[in-house]
């Protein structure tokens, strides 16, 4: 499917979707000049939101890179007035009162994933830049990614999905070491995740009293998904729970997948195998698997991806780049950061070593996206690269709990069981 049938095909069904939100914006943004400051709102300030609070309130120390982080959003009161205190940065309560502040210029979206798409939705219409967290979506919003897709292209935003792994420069020499040839045509590719606990899903919970009111905005937490009555576990370790979250195949695969994604320029797969379940952590509501894996197929690169994920053991496995002269393989990976070294064994001949790199990934994409807000151009891990990256983590979700292969439909009809 090119680029260009997508989006004339999309631009239909996005005028007949329309907005999600009902917030008045459809505005265009300023103008930004290359020596003008740059305005950060965060929506969302939790475990991942924080984080990025912290790293962006040092670089608001730095001159080169004339940021000030100027607001912050969040439906849990005391986590929001502490953000408030540490970064110094205007409240909000709720994300239509952010968008609307003229002094935004970029917004970070670190929700829970079904509140990404659309309040990104709402922030491109306001006329925002946006860093969107991983992964770009829920896994049930695939024609929601289409729309999202179509309308940043449409309205001519800058929008980094944080498949942060993009902005390595290890990847970089990988895919050097491709050009080179030694490893022939790829056309099989495994990588894993492997970690022992749960500690991922089952979130902590700061106050087991909390309760929807004034410092609790259980409606915003909810958007468009089942109205379900509140519990604590719901609202504060989220990632349990199918309404909200994928489990690994959809927190963890996205730092897996999309390295190679990116090195073979791989789009819409035509067919998606999945499996696992929860294999261990049954003593309590958990609802997404602990165990997952994914066969992705590009029948029209003639390549696999196979991934791999068990959260009940942290023994490693060396990725692998099979080709027909040779294999990549990593040594020591960090998903979202890079890996210590990666060896070429030729089919014939001495292996060869070449020294890796962790760097912090999550700066270096948010200096790539400062760039791109000013200069236009596209960031690293822009809307297109997400939406290829969305779709196959939810054709993979949907084969799981559908125990059905999922394959994408000829004439782009979408997703087919």
């Amino acid at each position: 499917m090119s680029r260009r049938t997508f989006l004339r095909d999309t631009a239909t069904s996005t005028a007949a979707l329309g907005v999600l939100s009902a917030a008045p914006f459809l505005a265009r943004g300023r103008v930004i000049g290359a020596n003008d400051r740059l305005g950060i709102g965060i929506i969302g300030v939790g475990g991942r939101g924080s984080a990025h609070l912290g790293l962006l309130t040092a670089m608001c120390q730095r001159p080169e890179y004339n940021i000030k982080l100027v607001a912050v959003c969040d439906a849990y009161g005391p986590r929001l007035r502490s953000a408030a205190e540490r970064s110094g940065a205007k409240p909000y309560r709720r994300h239509q009162e952010l968008l609307a502040d003229p002094a935004v210029d970029v917004v970070l979206i670190a929700t829970p994933d079904r509140l990404h798409m659309p309040i990104g939705l709402d922030a491109i219409h306001a006329g925002k830049d946006l860093y969107c967290e991983k992964p770009m979506g829920h896994w049930s919003q695939f024609e929601l990614s289409k729309q999202f897709y179509a309308e940043t292209v449409r309205l001519k935003r800058v929008v980094q999905i944080g498949n942060q792994g993009n902005s390595s420069n290890a990847w970089k020499k990988v895919a050097q070491l491709l050009k080179e040839g030694p490893v022939g045509t790829v056309s099989h590719i495994q990588a894993g995740f492997y970690r022992n606990g749960d500690w991922g899903e089952r979130m902590p919970i700061p106050d087991p009293h909390a309760r929807p009111g004034p410092d609790l905005d259980w409606e915003a937490f909810l958007g468009d998904a089942p109205q379900v009555p509140f519990t604590v576990d719901r609202f504060f370790s989220w990632r349990k729970y199918l309404d909200y979250a994928g489990g690994p195949g959809t927190d963890l695969f996205p730092h897996v997948f999309t390295p190679f994604v990116s090195l073979f320029g791989l789009q819409i797969p035509s067919r998606v195998v999945a499996s696992g379940g929860i294999f261990k952590y049954t003593t309590y509501d958990r609802e997404v698997p602990d165990t997952f894996n994914m066969c992705v197929d590009y029948a029209g690169h003639k390549l696999t991806v196979n991934l791999t994920c068990t959260l009940v053991n942290d023994y490693q496995t060396e990725p692998a780049i099979r080709g027909d002269g040779g294999t990549i393989t990593l040594q020591n990976p960090v998903w979202e950061e890079g890996f210590d070294s990666v060896t070429v064994t030729p089919m014939k001949g001495a292996p060869r070593v070449v020294k890796g790199d962790k760097p912090n990934t999550t700066l270096l994409h948010w200096e790539n996206l400062l760039h791109c807000v000013r200069t236009r151009e596209k960031p690293v891990s822009d809307v297109e690269f997400g939406f290829h990256v969305q779709t196959a983590l939810d054709m993979a979700m949907l084969s799981f709990l559908e125990e059905k292969v999922a394959r994408f439909g000829p004439g782009h009809e979408g997703i087919l069981l």
